[in-house]
């Protein structure tokens, strides 16, 4: 089902862009998409809690609000940086 599926979000992965199309191919974009959407929701919830910060000034914010920005961003380019996880 999802092999004839096109995400419309491929474009912004860098790592996906610099491909050939030949490479390209080879990447299962699904899962790649999917594993990347469920970090930017990390993330996003990350950013938001640096924004309540700003509200309640709360130090356990902040700690919350670091950790859900640098330990995934550290994760995805640990994770990802080899595609071999993403082949078809």
């Amino acid at each position: 089902m999802h092999s004839t599926f096109h995400w419309k979000g491929d474009f912004l992965i860098a790592g996906l862009n610099a491909m050939n199309e030949e490479e390209k191919e080879k990447i299962d974009t699904f899962k790649l998409n999917r594993f990347m959407g469920k970090m930017m929701y990390v993330i996003s919830g990350g950013m938001l809690l640096l924004f309540l910060y700003r509200f309640y000034n709360s130090s356990l914010v902040l700690a919350l609000a670091l950790l859900l920005l640098v330990v995934p961003t550290i994760f995805i380019a640990i994770f990802t940086f080899n595609f071999n996880r993403f082949r078809k």
